[in-house]
């Protein structure tokens, strides 16, 4: 049986966004607005807070002058049911999570990436760097 392109592409948005500090509220409302529209509320809080703080480092790290851009994929993983967040960006530099001191008002990102999702990691693309992080259904209580 053929399946249909639709069938077969798990993306549920794309997007690509100016390397700005706006752009992290607006990635925020896409991936929220996507989720709602694919029946996937559940993801959505930490869906969106992922996307919140991979787009900031992005933004922070890649997009120097906000002459850059940073790239915003949500993707439908069915098997087991979870949902991707990727941000790619130009720079081949991966993240790094630090250990911030009690004091620190910065330094916390990648810890509520890694406290929010399953896993999460990065790999380097053309021209760049794609930085994922792999959320699942909570259970029901």
């Amino acid at each position: 049986m053929t399946r249909t392109a639709a069938e077969t592409d798990p993306r549920l948005i794309a997007f690509v966004l100016p390397g700005i500090p706006e752009s992290v509220r607006i990635a925020r409302v896409h991936v929220r607005a996507a989720l709602r529209h694919h029946q996937l509320d559940d993801y959505a809080d930490d869906a969106v807070a992922i996307t919140s703080e991979l787009v900031s480092n992005a933004i922070q790290h890649a997009c120097g002058g906000g002459t850059e851009t940073v790239g915003v994929t949500l993707a439908r993983i069915r098997n087991p049911d979870a949902v991707t967040v990727v941000v790619t960006d130009s720079s081949p530099v991966g993240p790094v999570r630090r250990e911030p001191s009690h004091s620190s008002e910065r330094g916390r990102g990648l810890l509520v990436v890694d406290e929010l999702s399953v896993c999460w990691g990065w790999n380097l693309e053309d021209g760049g760097k794609a930085v994922y992080a792999v959320l699942t259904k909570k259970a029901s209580g």
